[in-house]
């Protein structure tokens, strides 16, 4: 039997998004060709989430507030995006995505959806199940380990 080191399941999640996100390029280039894969993230973030703000973006992106500013301006200017004023916080605005955006955000949806299921062709509905829950489990304790120190 063979042993593997702690580090070798972090290398093979690693290179398996590689191979996801390369597939998920090419497959955003055949829907949109001038979608970058920061505004994929940043729309299917607001698509799944109406109302966020600036704020939270940048906390579930790990890019900075300019990179952000910039993104949701150019998301805005491209009609994919529109904000409004915060009710709970006048310095803030809220991100919904357009009508244009909600018809994107669809078809981002459903390619990512037939890209996973392609992807993961080969392992049956009990594997998939498995694999979401140890992953959970990996995520929930690298989280407490965080939170100790």
């Amino acid at each position: 039997m063979t042993t593997h080191a702690p580090a070798d399941v972090f290398e093979a999640m690693h290179d398996l998004l590689h191979v996801y996100r390369a597939h998920m390029v090419r497959t955003m280039a055949a829907i949109h060709p001038d979608l970058t894969h920061n505004e994929v993230r940043a729309l299917m973030f607001v698509g799944r989430h109406p109302g966020t703000t600036q704020r939270e973006l940048v906390s579930h992106s790990g890019a900075d507030k300019a990179q952000v500013a910039r993104m949701v301006a150019m998301l805005q200017d491209k009609g994919w995006l529109e904000s409004a004023p915060n009710a709970e916080d006048k310095r803030s605005r809220c991100l919904r995505l357009s009508a244009q955006g909600m018809a994107l955000h669809g078809a981002l949806r459903n390619a990512r959806r037939d890209v996973a299921a392609s992807l993961l062709a080969g392992c049956g509905k009990a594997t998939q199940a498995q694999l979401l829950a140890l992953l959970a489990q990996v995520r929930s304790h690298v989280e407490a380990a965080g939170k100790a120190e």
